[in-house]
Formats: structure tokens, C-alpha cells, sequence
């Protein structure tokens, strides 16, 4: 009976006839990939490339590795990526580490990283994980004009923007077709008095399927005077899961008896 490293060393050797331009090795090697996993089959032929001096094997076999819950096999990959000097290498050597909560290191390499959108964000994280508001502050105030996840943060942390600057930051990430600031928005028209423009937000939130938003628009539904519809909505969010919903129905049927005694 074979063993899995014999199967993955019969791989090998289809996988070499192929590459010598025998056809046999296809034939080998659709038999070997009857008898071995997909993951197993990925992480060898990513390893093989390596092996052949294919210099972006490094980071997509990182990112595998990652994908496999094998973070710091993961790691060693992106950093012999970084080497080569594949460009996308500090991101992913950032973002690995901010989701170990390795924050210094996080921070080294997100500020390697570039323009990519999702370092403003990892990177005040970190900065807050390490005690340093200012420099956090700092991050998100830059990068809220390129990074909507950067603005939302920024607005939802700080004081620095006024309800019309906001509201404007966040109206030109929308055009650009940022979704996920939607709900934000939405609050801050609910702030500004405009609860036809909060609901209106808020439904487009729900179609883009964001997790929260059949709860918030249920609730803005209910506070707006449309009752019936708000409290189906928050019916159908606490069906869905939503731990909120639950709470605030029992608070509102609270108020409707108070009503009602009056």
C-alpha cells in the first residue's frame, strides 16, 4: 500500500516526465492526483516552482500557506518574496502580522507597503495596539482621501472632521463606488436631521448584503414612524442572527405599552 509520500514522489517524477516533454506524465499524473489531496497537490507544485526559479511562487505559496491557517510557514515565504523583491511581499508580510497581533512587526512592514488601500487602516491599528494615538490619528487623516475603510475609521475615532466635511469624505468614496461606507453615511445623515436620506442608505446597505444593516434600517424605519415595516425587519435580522435586534424589540414594546397607558 502506498504511502501519502510515496504518492507525492510518483507526483514528482509525472510531474518531471512532464516537464521533459514526455506525454506519459500527464497520464502519471492524472492517476497520482486520484490518490492525493488538492492542498497537497497545490503545495507541491507551488514548491516545484520554487524550485524552478519562478520568483512569484514564493508569495502565492505565502498566501496558501496563509489561507491553510499555517501563518508563520506563511511568514517565511513572504519574506524570501520581499527578498526577490516581489512589490506585493510587505503588504502580506503587514497584514500577516497585524492578524498575529505581532503589531511592531505589522508596522515595519505596512510602512513598506505602499499605496495599497488596506495599509491605512491595519496600520493605525497597530499604532493603537502600541499605545501611539497620535501617529494612528495620523495615518487615518492621510489616507481617509484614498482608503474608505481609512475615512470611516477616521470619522467613527476622531473629532477632527465636522458632520458636513464628513458627510462630504464619505459622499465621494460612495461615488467611487465604496459600499462599505454606506452605514456610516447613514449615521451621519441621521446626525444632520435626514431620515429619508438615512433609510435610503440604509436599503442600499441591506441590498449590498452588509451583515448589519437589515438591523439599522429596521431601527431607522421604527424612529422615523413606519413601524410596522421597522419592527418586520428587526424580526427578520434577529432570525438571521443579529444579537442586537432581539434587545431592541423588547425595548420598543416596552415604549408601545407605555404608550398605550397614557
Amino acid at each position: 500500500m502506498k504511502t501519502a509520500e510515496t504518492e507525492t514522489v510518483d507526483f514528482r517524477s509525472s510531474v518531471e516526465l512532464i516537464l521533459s516533454g514526455d506525454p506519459d506524465g500527464l497520464f502519471n499524473a492524472a492517476n497520482d492526483l486520484r490518490q492525493i489531496s488538492k492542498s497537497e497537490a497545490v503545495e507541491f507544485l507551488y514548491r516545484m516552482a520554487i524550485e524552478q526559479g519562478v520568483k512569484e511562487a514564493y508569495l502565492n505559496y505565502g498566501v496558501f500557506l496563509h489561507e491553510m491557517d499555517r501563518s508563520k510557514e506563511a511568514l517565511v515565504q513572504f519574506e524570501k518574496a520581499h527578498a526577490v523583491g516581489d512589490p506585493k511581499a510587505a503588504f502580506a508580510l503587514g497584514e500577516t502580522n497585524w492578524e498575529m497581533e505581532r503589531h511592531a512587526e505589522a508596522i515595519k512592514w505596512l510602512r513598506l507597503a505602499g499605496s495599497h488601500p488596506a495599509v491605512p487602516l491595519r496600520l493605525a491599528m497597530s499604532y493603537r495596539a502600541m499605545g501611539d494615538e497620535e501617529s494612528a490619528v495620523k495615518v487615518l487623516r492621510e489616507g481617509s482621501e484614498t482608503s474608505a475603510e481609512a475615512a470611516v475609521e477616521y470619522i467613527d475615532t476622531t473629532n477632527e472632521l465636522d458632520l458636513e466635511s464628513a458627510i462630504r469624505l464619505l459622499e465621494k468614496h460612495l461615488q467611487n463606488g465604496e459600499v462599505d461606507v454606506l452605514i456610516m453615511l447613514a449615521v451621519l445623515y441621521s446626525k444632520a436631521g435626514n431620515p429619508d436620506k438615512e433609510i435610503e442608505l440604509l436599503r442600499r446597505s441591506v441590498a449590498e448584503g452588509e451583515p448589519n444593516a437589515l438591523h439599522n434600517l429596521g431601527l431607522a424605519l421604527w424612529q422615523a414612524g413606519h413601524a410596522r415595516e421597522g419592527k418586520a425587519l428587526l424580526k427578520k435580522a434577529a432570525q438571521q442572527g443579529d444579537k442586537l435586534s432581539p434587545k431592541v424589540l423588547h425595548n420598543l414594546r416596552g415604549k408601545q405599552r407605555h404608550i398605550r397607558l397614557k
